[in-house]
């Protein structure tokens, strides 16, 4: 199959329990089509009958289904495949397959009922190939190109002291938000990206003036056995695999200091994308407005939020007469947890970027201490403080369900 330039595979599959029809060697056979599927770059689906008997699906570790069931289900895990049929497909074990190189490719897979003269059931399911994202152009910060010298040089004359004296917990915040939004604009560039890349990120331009070349030789002479060609797609490979290589090893080596990169670029090789879809509400109609399926999950995760009873909470022996009686919150404090910051972290709701955050420690140091220390003695926090971005994660099941989130 061919979904918009990318290829997919389907396989179909049927593993004879009799040995007098194959012989004793199809477990191995079919172990060694998983692992070179599973060693393969290609976007596939394999499915069928394959007569290993699980009660259950994952497998439990009760030593239920046969030794050769299990060895090949931990050959479907040492090649991070997913298999998505978790229900009996005849009498009371689950035979039937769905096999997939993503976890989240198949969905809302169903029971159809028996097969007309069969004792296995019939499956149902959506088969997501290729997710189309649409570009989103939104205007961002380039924090690479801040002025930290001026932004530091604006704020360093400011009294905190006597600006924050009189203002509420509250209002000390936002006052500090405004000075940081302040120099933001000042010193910061403002650079205008989308989700839509003219080429993958770990090419280098050296890579893509080669891949460029080639296309260009291609044109001219509309052979790909022309010396030519074979030349200019020779250079083209060997500056790809070398750029990819490199870009790798970046990625690995920097791994503890740069998470945020890594596991964008292994997002970025799933062709299938995990969205929260259209949901069912409480009359079974499935709803698509964005807003109505935001307040159907907060809804949903409020009446799972587990509240304690203060009213029945235990009581502890007492180990020690001392007492805390505060907490002191010291300006070097402040400034070691700023310096400690993750830079690749984005902003929480609040706006406020760890980059700028950390590169401004040496002059907001002074201020952050002075909110902690008002929160402290009036028993406030601001609001920002508050609140949180909440993101939904899909677990298993129908993705039209709230519960399923």
């Amino acid at each position: 199959m061919d979904s918009a330039g990318s290829r997919f595979h389907v396989g179909i599959c049927y593993r004879t329990p009799s040995d007098g029809i194959y012989g004793t060697g199809n477990h191995d056979l079919l172990r060694n089509v998983i692992n070179e599927l599973g060693g393969t770059k290609k976007h596939f689906m394999l499915m069928g009958d394959f007569n290993y008997r699980f009660l259950q699906w994952p497998p439990s570790d009760s030593g239920s289904a046969a030794v050769e069931a299990h060895c090949f289900y931990q050959t479907l895990e040492d090649n991070f495949l997913s298999q998505h049929v978790d229900f009996c497909t005849r009498d009371d074990a689950i035979l039937d397959w769905v096999i997939t190189d993503e976890p989240h490719m198949v969905d809302s897979m169903s029971d159809l009922g028996l097969f007309t003269g069969s004792d296995h059931k019939s499956l149902y399911w959506k088969l997501e190939i290729r997710t189309m994202v649409e570009p989103v152009i939104r205007r961002s910060l380039d924090y690479a190109k801040a002025d930290v010298d001026s932004m530091i040089r604006a704020l360093k004359p400011l009294d905190w002291y006597n600006l924050l004296d009189e203002l509420s917990v509250e209002d000390s915040w936002n006052l500090f938000k405004d000075k940081i939004e302040t120099v933001e604009q000042q010193f910061i560039p403002v650079k205008r990206s989308t989700t839509k890349t003219q080429k993958p990120v770990w090419m280098t331009l050296a890579a893509y003036k080669a891949v460029r070349q080639r296309r260009q030789v291609y044109s001219k002479y509309k052979n790909t056995r022309h010396p030519a060609y074979l030349r200019a797609a020779k250079r083209a490979k060997l500056l790809v695999n070398e750029a990819r290589r490199l870009f790798e090893e970046k990625l690995a080596q920097n791994i503890k200091d740069d998470r945020k990169s890594f596991f964008a670029f292994a997002r970025s090789k799933s062709k299938s994308k995990v969205s929260t879809g259209s949901l069912y509400d409480s009359n079974g109609e499935l709803v698509n407005d964005s807003k109505v399926k935001v307040e159907m999950l907060n809804d949903f995760f409020c009446s799972v939020f587990t509240r304690e009873d203060e009213a029945a909470m235990p009581l502890i022996n007492t180990l020690t007469q001392d007492k805390l009686m505060d907490v002191d919150v010291t300006v070097d404090l402040v400034y070691r947890k700023l310096c400690s910051l993750k830079t690749d972290k984005s902003a929480g709701d609040d706006g406020m970027s760890p980059f700028i955050l950390k590169a401004l420690s040496e002059v907001i140091a002074v201020l952050v201490a002075i909110i902690f220390r008002k929160s402290l003695n009036t028993g406030t926090v601001p609001r920002d403080w508050r609140t949180a971005n909440v993101s939904p994660l899909f677990k298993k099941g129908s993705k039209h369900q709230v519960n399923n989130y």
